[in-house]
């Protein structure tokens, strides 16, 4: 069963006397998102995290007797922007009415402004424009989570670099704005994948020389794209998030077994190729132990250039 799509219509609605919906949910028919709202268990099996995360927002914001928009890492669920982790436990929503920041126990409530070009509406609800959740996201997240989503946006065209330093500019001072303006300028579209996106930035605070991305190679068995490429070292690297094994989507008809050999003879083309020299794959697991990549890197032969992070203030 495919899974729906998220708006008002998902949710049941019920007042505070609403016995037969009270039993439903303690029966596990229903699975309550807000006061007074709630979905069906078998609908919401079908979402995954952000999803989940994007119906909540909907819900709390349908229960909101005002108008809230949903911003931050909830925006960034209700636009598909690609994320490190699990969404947060509560909704990001900001409050133009509010003087200070609030928590709830379903929602943290921002107060701040919009421009009218901010807002937009999606599933139903009002959600900060794309290039507005990533500037959000660019100032306020951690770095790692903020380059993630920022690679996301831009391969997908929902905002280039160009309208976010705009945007930045336009915003004047303000609390953030330089690691903003850091994680803007080296987010990069051609990062394919959270794993891609992860890898940068763990070369990069390792120090390691920037590499090329998508880097091309015409070889006896076609043309091929490495995710990362040095080419002073002749070393390609390749992140193996595992999705081309697990996913039927991504096989073209193809079994796992047919996949990791088709992938073994493009990577034994490559490596016919006398510019490579050496070849380094990883993994989700490889990546996320602290050294253990750029470990790797090193010893192929990539060099140590020195970490934009570290410049970052």
């Amino acid at each position: 069963m495919p899974r729906p799509a998220l708006g008002p219509e998902l949710l049941v609605v019920s007042s505070f006397d609403d016995t037969a919906v009270r039993r439903a949910h303690r029966g596990g028919d229903l699975v309550r998102l807000a006061p007074g709202r709630y979905v069906r268990a078998g609908l919401w099996a079908l979402l995954d995290a952000p999803d989940r995360h994007a119906l909540r927002a909907v819900a709390v914001i349908s229960a909101s007797a005002y108008p809230l928009v949903a911003c931050r890492e909830t925006a960034a669920s209700v636009w598909g922007l690609a994320s490190l982790g699990l969404p947060p436990e509560r909704v990001h929503l900001l409050d133009t009415r509010a003087s200070t920041t609030q928590t709830t126990r379903h929602a943290v409530k921002h107060r701040g402004a919009l421009e009218e070009s901010e807002v937009h509406e999606r599933c139903g609800i009002l959600v900060t424009s794309p290039a507005r959740t990533a500037l959000d996201l660019a100032a306020h997240s951690a770095r790692r989570p903020a380059v993630v989503a920022l690679d996301d946006g831009y391969r997908q065209g929902l905002f280039t670099a160009a309208e976010l330093l705009e945007g930045l500019g336009r915003r004047g001072e303000h609390r953030g704005a330089v690691r903003a303006e850091a994680a803007i300028r080296f987010a990069d579209g051609r990062a394919d994948s959270p794993g891609e996106s992860l890898s940068r930035l763990v070369f990069d605070e390792a120090g390691l020389e920037p590499p090329t991305l998508q880097q091309p190679f015409q070889t006896r068995r076609g043309r091929f794209l490495v995710d990362f490429c040095w080419e002073r070292a002749g070393v390609v690297g390749e992140f193996d998030g595992e999705v081309k094994y697990r996913d039927r989507s991504m096989r073209q008809g193809r079994s796992a077994e047919d996949v990791v050999v088709d992938e073994k003879r493009r990577e034994d083309a490559i490596r016919e190729d006398p510019r490579v020299r050496r070849f380094v794959r990883w993994t989700w697991a490889d990546v996320r132990r602290p050294g253990l990549v750029p470990a790797l890197l090193r010893e192929a032969g990539v060099a140590v250039l020195g970490s934009t992070a570290s410049r970052v203030t």
